[in-house]
């Protein structure tokens, strides 16, 4: 099974970065080596409507949650998962 990951500002492949706010609640995050980190809980907009910080959902109970910036994860739409760089 092969798939194709972006940075998540690529502006060369729309459908390949983050777009809707709402799309990628739910992805899991997880670290280079596959390791879970995480969910997805929010995507946070700047005043241009781009993405630029992703809210995750860590721990046991996903009580802490820590931001992330948007150019440091790929995302696999596939497998609903975001990948840090």
């Amino acid at each position: 099974m092969s798939y194709t990951t972006r940075t998540a500002i690529d502006r060369r492949e729309p459908g390949d970065r983050l777009e809707a706010r709402e799309e990628y609640a739910g992805y899991e995050v997880r670290d280079p080596l596959g390791q879970r980190l995480g969910s997805v809980e929010k995507l946070f907009m700047n005043d241009g409507e781009e993405p630029e910080y992703i809210r995750v959902k860590m721990g046991l109970f996903g009580l802490k949650t820590v931001l992330i910036p948007v150019t440091f994860v790929t995302i696999d739409k596939e497998r609903r998962i975001l990948v840090l760089q």
